[in-house]
């Protein structure tokens, strides 16, 4: 039997045989050559749905994404801008940092959104959507995507051209970056989407002013301003081009696939990020690659930012049906910030290892140190992604850890404490023992002080009390006694006693975790990933877990590497000011998965006490004991007894550094224990009826709607 021929609206006709609110059923009737007449019935559904315009509210909820949005950005752009301020050399200093500031703060207006005007004609409707549903969330935009994934990596790849040649990009290399994006409007002709007059006016209007600002520069800006004309006027169109091409690429999150033009716009704005890192490469291992090394090295990089996500668009099972790929240019897709993240991680690793001699002198390892600090902040949470920055918390815990950064590690602190770097292991004995004798002078003298008060009133001559007070006088000629003293502790526990910052850098990053692995394995093994998004494709919820156990590895690093330059003269206040920068952002990364309704499924405040006083412990347990572990090393490489460093006999030489652990256990400990006191206390009595119980507070996967 022939399957009948599905119906075609053009060949319905007939009355309408019932209505209501909702349905519509018509008693059709359809005549056709290829059989008999047919009267079936056909019914048509509708179904209205109401879109709730902005509240205050809601503009508000956007408004606190996008300045969270806006203050992690500054706090990334500051360390950055300090490392691009400390390679370029004191001349110019100045205007690279505020150029480097400029080009971050940029990402700040982008993220609340670009007047979309009519600048492109396609063949089909599309709804123009930034990449989320729901009024409520901010959906961050193809702009700001291309923006953080085309322009902030093109213009470092400059930078990092600019570094090996000491001058501006060539003019090959301009010409293939603004030119690439142009690229996308063949395949955009090709699925009918097509520029508006409008559109081509604007084009050609961004043109003609970066032309403009070219030849004035070239014309009028001096002997500087004829060099970079030619950067300027490119960088100016490349950022007006990527505005024009970003309102072709809005598109909402749909299970559709991506669309022609959509890959190609893939395949041409991935390859700055990938060439930027490869560029990277030379400077960190210090030797230049070879031009096929170099292409590996790219294509690799290229292959892993942008297969995952032509692999998922073209074989389904990958990511799984829950998963709605939409354009890779808008959302929260975490990809390409927490490839960047870990391979800018992996590069400052190396290059610090590389240059970690114990006279190796690197201009730029100070300004690396702030900048792995941020990473490590950055990675708190789990990988890096536009769905944390978000997160006032997470934001305001990075622009604290670049703050911070500036209090650990001074500036200038690579040369005012380079003599502290370059201790060898053989002045390291002569220095603690020098240290060990004048503070048993110093202590000596204070009592001698107290018990000679009696004597002088009796029958100790003042002549021989002066003979006496001075022979007990700390040894030096600079300053006043505690000053001579604060300099004999600092050059005998303020140095790495010879050891290369290599080792010790790897050495504090070997302590640190064994001394976090209980807390952190458990995260890793039973805690849920942050920040996801509701699914974690391309394996990213394991990474975000191994990130998050990680992370706390390079906490120990940078105290190891960075030991002679961080504040402080002994390892208890160096170890304290790590603590005093790690502290307050792990808190303020935690704090809102506890108690903002916007990211917990159960706020409570006494679950955020309980929480952020067990982080406290946390953080202040294996701060302080690597701290006492550090002073033990540094007592056996001069081959002196812990005792003869810290005296255990003096009640302040305990409870100063184990003090503060034991305080900091005893309060989340009490924490623990008057929460659930408190939690028992609340429940009704037997047998009356008991509102639903609070369930301890989780972090929301998802954004609020």
């Amino acid at each position: 039997m022939t399957a009948p021929r599905p119906f075609v609206l053009h060949e319905i006709r007939g009355p309408v045989e019932s209505q209501s609110p909702d349905t519509i059923t018509w008693k059709v009737t359809r005549a056709s050559g290829a059989g008999p007449a047919v009267a079936p019935s056909v019914r048509l559904h509708t179904a209205v749905e109401t879109k709730e315009s902005f509240t205050l509210r809601q503009w508000s909820m956007r408004f606190e994404r996008v300045t969270a949005f806006g203050v992690a950005a500054c706090g990334i752009g500051l360390v950055a801008a300090l490392l691009v301020a400390r390679l370029v050399g004191p001349a110019v200093r100045r205007n690279w940092w505020v150029a480097t500031m400029v080009l971050a703060a940029i990402a700040y207006p982008l993220a609340f959104g670009v007047p979309e005007p009519q600048l492109f004609h396609t063949a089909t409707t599309t709804p123009r959507d930034g990449g989320g549903s729901g009024v409520r969330t901010w959906a961050p935009g193809p702009v700001l995507g291309l923006w953080l994934w085309y322009v902030l990596p093109v213009a470092g790849w400059w930078f990092s051209r600019r570094l090996a040649t000491g001058g501006p990009p060539s003019r090959r290399v301009l010409a293939v970056s603004g030119v690439m994006p142009l690229l996308i409007l063949p395949a955009m002709a090709g699925s009918g989407t097509v520029p508006s007059p409008a559109g081509w006016w604007l084009l050609a209007g961004i043109g003609a002013l970066a032309v403009t600002v070219t030849l004035a520069m070239r014309h009028g800006g001096g002997r500087v301003g004829r060099r970079w004309a030619a950067t300027a006027g490119m960088l100016l169109w490349i950022a007006g081009l990527t505005y024009w091409v970003g309102h072709s690429l809005s598109r909402p999150y749909s299970g559709s696939a991506l669309a022609g033009y959509e890959v190609v716009a893939l395949l041409v704005c991935t390859w700055p990020a990938a060439a930027w890192l490869t560029s990277l490469v030379e400077p960190a291992l210090g030797r230049t690659l070879y031009t096929g090394d170099r292409a590996g090295c790219f294509s690799l990089l290229w292959l892993v930012l942008m297969g995952p996500f032509l692999a998922a668009d073209a074989v389904e099972w990958i990511v799984g049906d829950a998963y709605s790929m939409g354009s890779p240019f808008t959302g929260y897709v975490g990809l390409p910030f927490c490839l960047m993240t870990v391979c800018g991680v992996i590069l400052q690793l190396v290059y610090l290892l590389r240059r970690g001699g114990l006279r190796d002198r690197g201009r730029a390892m100070e300004p690396v140190g702030r900048v792995l600090l941020v990473c490590a902040v950055l990675m708190a949470l789990g990988y890096p992604s536009l769905r944390t920055l978000t997160m006032w918390g997470d934001a305001l815990a990075v622009l604290w850890a670049a703050l911070g950064s500036w209090l650990l590690i001074p500036v200038g602190s690579g040369v005012t404490a380079a003599k502290f770097r370059r201790v060898e292991k053989r002045s390291h004995a002569p220095f603690m023992s020098r240290w060990v004798r004048t503070q048993l002078l110093w202590d000596t003298r204070a009592d001698f002080q107290r018990a000679s008060r009696t004597a002088l009133a009796e029958d100790m001559p003042v002549p021989d009390f002066d003979d006496r007070w001075k022979e007990l006088d700390v040894p030096g000629r600079c300053g006043d006694p505690a000053t001579r003293l604060a300099r004999a502790k600092r050059f005998a526990l303020g140095t790495s006693a010879g050891a290369a910052p290599g080792k010790e850098g790897l050495l504090g990053a070997l302590f640190m975790q064994v001394l976090v692995l209980p807390w952190a394995a458990y995260q890793l093994l039973f805690a849920e990933a942050v920040g996801t998004d509701g699914s974690g494709p391309f394996a990213l919820e394991e990474i975000s877990k191994l990130l998050r156990f990680g992370h706390w590895a390079l906490y120990g690093f940078v105290f190891g590497y960075f030991y002679a330059l961080l504040r402080g003269s002994t390892p208890i206040a160096k170890a304290a000011a790590l603590m005093a920068v790690v502290l307050p952002a792990e808190l303020l990364a935690m704090i809102p998965l506890t108690a903002d309704p916007e990211y917990a499924l159960n706020p409570s405040w006494n679950d955020m006490a309980v929480t952020c006083g067990v982080l406290a412990g946390q953080i202040l347990v294996p701060c302080m004991v690597l701290g006492l572990v550090w002073e033990w090393r540094l007592a056996r490489a001069a081959a002196l007894k812990w005792s003869q460093v810290r005296n255990f006999r003096r009640l302040s030489s305990i409870t100063v550094p184990l003090g503060t652990v034991l305080v900091a256990a005893a309060t989340a400990f009490a924490t623990v224990v008057a929460g659930a006191w408190a939690q028992q206390e609340l429940q009704p009595p037997p047998g009356s009826p008991s509102p639903s119980s609070t369930a301890p507070a989780q972090p929301v996967h998802q954004p609020a709607r």
